[in-house]
């Protein structure tokens, strides 16, 4: 049966060729003796050594059973592939979707476009001044660090009000319910980060920081990890009662 391109694709990052024709050359073996031991003809070894054919696992076994190998020494991916996108600045200024609008009072612009999964998210943030949505406490899972370019900008987390000026950073725990207010007469702007703790692959994929920092949508899944949004106090001081959900996926 033919395989796909897209999976021979895959497999040739495992280098299983290169692999098998390391272990024969390390025994000083010739194709020949090799086939010899495994039952297989040389012409089949030679074409899986020079990547031409992909080896069934019983063909794999075989090979790995006269070198004393295990299967998993040739699906181990020695050679990762090194992870570099680069993002112009006029594509990020064109690409409008990157661009979220919080209900926090504040716009993030996501600084890197690269696709695949990431570590850690950047983000241009621009905290407006006197905005109504000011100061709304939300929390989410991992950690946030800021770094303020402009402006003047107050970061309450828990009870503890920290005043940000241009050059001061911070780094803490976004797990802690916390909020921002721009203090200054002018836009605050700020360069974010926020990483995400390590979890299975469903629920690292969050789409958008929009969605974790205060767009409501209903909960569609049991799977999904939910965060609430607390509104906020009523003039009396009484908390309101906590409006609607953040789900990420």
């Amino acid at each position: 049966m033919p395989i796909p391109d897209a999976l021979r694709a895959e497999l040739s990052q495992y280098l299983i060729g290169q692999k098998v024709r390391a272990l024969r050359l390390r025994r000083s073996m010739g194709l020949t003796q090799l086939g010899q031991r495994t039952g297989l003809s040389p012409a089949l070894l030679s074409k899986i050594e020079n990547g031409k054919l992909v080896p069934t696992i019983a063909t794999l076994l075989r090979i790995a059973i006269v070198f004393d190998v295990t299967l998993d020494h040739f699906f181990q991916n020695e050679h990762r592939r090194r992870i570099i996108a680069i993002t112009r600045k006029q594509e990020r200024e064109t690409s409008g979707e990157r661009r979220f609008n919080c209900e926090d009072g504040y716009d993030l612009a996501r600084l890197d476009l690269g696709n695949g999964e990431r570590k850690f998210q950047p983000y241009l943030a621009d905290f407006a001044p006197s905005a109504e949505n000011n100061g709304r406490p939300h929390m989410h899972q991992g950690f946030e660090f800021l770094h303020v370019l402009s402006g003047k900008l107050e970061l309450t987390i828990g009870s503890d009000q920290n005043v940000l000026e241009p050059g001061d950073s911070i780094y803490f725990d976004s797990n802690l319910r916390h909020s921002y207010r721009c203090l200054s007469p002018e836009t605050c702007t700020a360069f974010m980060v926020l990483a995400y703790p390590e979890r299975n692959v469903t629920e690292r994929r969050m789409e958008n920081l929009g969605t974790l920092h205060g767009t409501r949508r209903p909960t569609h899944s049991i799977a999904t990890t939910t965060l609430k949004i607390l509104e906020p106090p009523t003039q009396n001081g009484t908390p309101q009662p906590e409006k609607g959900q953040v789900t990420t996926r």
